[in-house]
């Protein structure tokens, strides 16, 4: 059989079939684009600890996860399973970005403070966790319990801990996450539990590891291995060739889309790519701006979107942009780059999808939406000084 029928045979089977209807189940995060937001993950869990919250829980799911850390593995001295199983029926104050942690829970009556740090995609910062592990020493200074919980995908390990602390880092993946929630669903709170319900399947799907997705991947392997290794072996040509499709809609959807309409006769653009390494950028100007001015779409490692200016225009711009020019605001991480624009005051503010590859059609609406966004800005600062 040759390859095109090996792929075929695969593309018709019953497995293949099972798995396309499985990645494509309804995702409540997914279309809301919140599947990788750690503040929306960080807001859902703290109400998930709260027993005031209306999900119907109470304090069985907070009671039961703060036990669970006995099993999970961790760094410095452990508490133990007494200390972590002692919280039933004890009160708890739970607190969002206290000192900057993502999650706390303070059992006064205990002296006990746990604190989750929630990281999905994103990167340590410097000594991050070290500097949380010192910082409950100095909100609890007089609590015998102190713990950290660094939560993220796969259960890694964090590396900016402090080894030498008193405070014992865990290390818990999403997936004993959502095993731990799917035993303790409320019967009695139909709209809670459809909730839950939700949030565990889409933790299954997108950030752990899954029994049901991992024998469907073997069923089509078995029966259509040949087939399996074509695609794999044209798996980088394929997320290429979708990058430099998705970059030409997003050109001819600037010349096109009737959010763009009034300035359809004067929008210019140029889009460079460097294959090897799969990045993208797309820089769009109107031609009534002044030399320099443009905004940038991008897709790097995240697909992203800012206005700017180089640094050898800035003079020029100095009195038809004084806003922008007048400190100059340099773009972090881009030499020689600076901000069209009196926003973006941090980093992820040009941010559209951390996971660029896997950028799609709302994606591209929502990068347009931010073009059009900054071309506005910059023509109301070009009205204040005609």
């Amino acid at each position: 059989m040759d390859a095109s029928a090996q792929l075929e045979a695969l593309r018709t089977s019953a497995d293949f079939t099972s798995l396309i209807r499985y990645t494509n189940v309804f995702d409540l995060f997914k279309v809301m684009g919140v599947s990788t937001k750690e503040l929306v993950h960080s807001n859902i869990l703290a109400a998930f600890m709260n027993e005031r919250e209306a999900h119907g829980l109470g304090a069985l799911f907070r009671n039961g996860y703060v036990a669970s850390l006995f099993q999970c593995p961790s760094s410095g001295p452990s508490l133990s399973q007494d200390v972590l199983e002692s919280t039933t029926g004890a009160k708890a104050k739970v607190s969002r970005e206290l000192a900057h942690i993502d999650v706390l829970l303070d059992f006064p009556s205990l002296r006990l403070v746990i604190a989750i740090e929630n990281k999905i995609w994103a990167a340590d910062q410097r000594e991050q966790v070290a500097r949380y592990q010192q910082a409950l020493c100095e909100l609890y200074p007089y609590y015998e319990s102190r713990a950290l919980v660094y939560l993220t995908p796969t259960g890694r390990e964090s590396p900016t801990l402090d080894p030498d602390s008193g405070v014992p880092v865990y290390f818990q993946s999403y997936g004993q996450l959502a095993a731990l929630l799917r035993q303790y669903q409320p019967e009695d709170n139909p709209p809670a539990a459809h909730f839950i319900d939700q949030f565990i399947s889409h933790v299954e799907k997108t950030m752990s590891g899954n029994t049901e997705l991992s024998q469907l991947c073997w069923g089509i392997f078995e029966q259509n291995e040949e087939a399996y290794e074509h695609l794999v072996k044209h798996h980088e040509y394929c997320k290429a060739r979708k990058m430099d499709e998705l970059f030409s809609r997003l050109q001819e959807r600037l010349a096109r889309d009737s959010l763009f309409a009034e300035w359809a006769d004067v929008m210019e653009t140029r889009l460079s790519a460097r294959a090897e390494k799969r990045q993208y950028d797309l820089d769009v100007r109107l031609r009534t701006w002044p030399k320099g001015v443009w905004v940038k779409v991008y897709k790097h490692t995240w697909l992203g979107v800012f206005p700017f200016f180089r640094g050898g225009d800035r003079d020029a711009l100095m009195q038809r942009l004084p806003s922008f020019t007048q400190p100059p605001r340099a773009v972090p991480d881009w030499t020689d780059f600076y901000f069209a624009s009196t926003r973006f005051l941090i980093k992820d503010d040009r941010c559209v999808f951390a996971k660029g590859e896997k950028a799609g059609e709302i994606h591209l609406n929502d990068a347009l939406t931010k073009v059009h966004d900054c071309i506005e800005e910059i023509n109301r600062a070009l009205k204040t000084t005609d």
